[in-house]
């Protein structure tokens, strides 16, 4: 059994998934949602993106993704995109 947790948008609470005995195989990231208050914007997320996920994996979580969105994030240390609509 895996695990996901989703919605990260600050870099204490991602420091303390990433830094737990057990964390968790999937962390995801509101990328393209502005309606959602787990949203995170380009440069926030650039920054999140930055701090060393060891175990974890990376998702950025996308909804109706249009290319421009998926050009602007294609460089980002993203391991899966997950994607609604």
């Amino acid at each position: 059994m895996k695990s996901k947790i989703c919605g990260i948008s600050d870099t204490d609470t991602l420091r303390f998934l990433t830094n737990h005995p057990y964390p968790p195989q999937f962390i995801g990231f509101i990328v393209n949602y502005q309606k959602s208050k787990r949203y995170v914007d380009h440069k926030k997320l650039k920054k999140l993106l930055s701090i060393d996920k060891k175990k974890s994996l990376y998702v950025a979580v996308l909804v109706k993704p249009n290319q421009e969105i998926l050009e602007e994030i294609k460089d980002l240390s993203f391991d899966y995109y997950q994607i609604y609509d």
